[in-house]
């Protein structure tokens, strides 16, 4: 009678840097992910810069310290001064109302919309990072983010 075996040799190592797998990409996708929120928010604030009169709407630019867990990191970029909606929106032109002053006169104010398309392109960004991080470790990566 025949009798088949099949033999293992590595099963533990490999089991171990299963194991390991997550640390290891975490660490790595870590820095990509803090870059990107770091880079989008020096973006904004060059922008917010350009059209300094206090400063005040630059220095509201903020970046949360990262979450870092086993399987992840989060960063959120804020934008705490209310005047951003305005700047990133746009705003009309100030008219007078019964015949008082609304306030300091000011023409139509365009919108940049910075904010948002920079965090959309440094997102995608980060994507693709992350897509050639877990490609470089030897996983298959299909679709798109």
């Amino acid at each position: 009678m025949a009798s088949n075996r099949f033999v293992f040799s590595g099963l533990d190592e490999l089991k171990a840097e299963l194991r390991n797998l997550p640390k290891d990409l975490a660490g790595e996708a870590s820095e990509i992910i803090i870059d990107a929120a770091e880079g989008a928010a020096n973006t904004v604030r060059q922008v917010y810069e350009q059209h300094r009169v206090t400063g005040k709407l630059a220095r509201s630019v903020l970046v949360t310290k990262p979450g870092v867990t086993t399987y992840g990191t989060s960063m959120v970029v804020k934008v705490t001064d209310p005047i951003a909606w305005l700047f990133d929106n746009g705003s009309q032109a100030r008219h007078w109302i019964g015949g008082k002053s609304t306030g300091i006169m000011w023409g139509r104010t365009p919108p940049t919309h910075i904010f948002a398309r920079t965090m959309a392109k440094r997102r995608a960004a980060m994507y693709g990072a992350l897509k050639d991080l877990l490609v470089e470790h030897g996983l298959i990566v299909t679709g798109k983010p």
